[in-house]
C-alpha cells in the first residue's frame, strides 16, 4: 500500500515521505538531464555500436522517468507539489573555459568521441553511486518497498551500460586512433606526391624555357 498523506499519518511518517519524495525529484532531474545529453551523443557518436547502445539507454532512461515518477505520484508528491521536469547538472568535468576552447577548435571527430565517450562512463557511474545512496536512504527510512525496487531496477541498468563503457572505451579508442594515424599517413604522402608533382612540372617548364 502506497504511504500518501492524510490526516492519519504519523509525524515521522510524513517526513519519511518528504524525504523521500524530494530524493525521488533529485534523481529525476538528472534523468531528465540524461535524456537530452544521450540524445545528443546519439546524433553525434561517429562509431555504430556505441551509437547502438546509447539509443538502447536512451529508451531504458526513459522508462527510468516513467518509474520515478509513479513512484512520486504513489507517494503523494503531486500533493506537495514538487516539479518533475527540472533537469539537473550532468557531473561532466569542465576544464577551464580557455582550454575548452582550445581542446573543441583542435580536436578531430575521433577525438572526440574518445572525450564523450569518457564522458559517458563518468555520468554512468556517478548515476550508479547517486541511486546506490538514494537506496540506502530510502532503506533506513523504512520506505514503501515498490520505490526500493524501481530504484535497483534503474541502478541495474546504470550499472549495466557503465559496465559496457568500461569494458569497450579502450578498444574503441585504440581503434579511433589507429585510423587517425593511418589517415594523417595516408594525407602526408599524398601531400608529398602533389608536392613532387608540382617541383617536376616546374622543372619541366624551367627546361623548356
Amino acid at each position: 500500500m502506497s504511504a500518501k498523506f492524510n490526516e492519519n499519518d504519523s509525524g515521522s511518517d510524513a517526513s519519511a515521505n518528504v524525504i523521500a519524495i524530494a530524493g525521488l525529484n533529485l534523481a529525476l532531474s538528472y534523468e531528465n538531464a540524461a535524456v537530452d545529453r544521450l540524445e545528443k551523443r546519439l546524433s553525434e557518436s561517429i562509431v555504430p555500436e556505441v551509437k547502438d547502445r546509447l539509443r538502447h539507454h536512451l529508451e531504458q532512461t526513459k522508462e527510468q522517468q516513467e518509474r520515478i515518477r509513479e513512484r512520486i505520484k504513489a507517494l503523494g508528491g503531486r500533493e506537495l507539489g514538487m516539479p518533475t521536469y527540472e533537469k539537473g547538472k550532468l557531473p561532466i568535468p569542465e576544464p577551464p573555459k580557455q582550454l575548452k576552447m582550445m581542446i573543441e577548435s583542435t580536436s578531430s571527430e575521433k577525438e572526440r568521441e574518445v572525450w564523450e565517450s569518457l564522458n559517458d562512463l563518468i555520468i554512468e557511474r556517478a548515476e550508479a553511486i547517486m541511486y546506490k545512496g538514494g537506496i540506502q536512504a530510502l532503506e533506513l527510512l523504512k520506505a514503501d518497498k515498490k520505490t526500493v525496487k524501481a530504484l535497483e531496477r534503474n541502478l541495474k541498468e546504470e550499472e549495466s551500460f557503465g559496465n559496457w563503457l568500461e569494458k569497450n572505451n579502450p578498444k574503441i579508442a585504440k581503434r579511433l586512433m589507429t585510423m587517425q594515424m593511418e589517415e594523417k599517413k595516408k594525407y602526408g604522402k599524398k601531400k608529398k606526391v602533389i608536392k613532387d608533382e608540382k617541383g617536376a612540372i616546374s622543372a619541366t617548364v624551367t627546361a623548356s624555357t
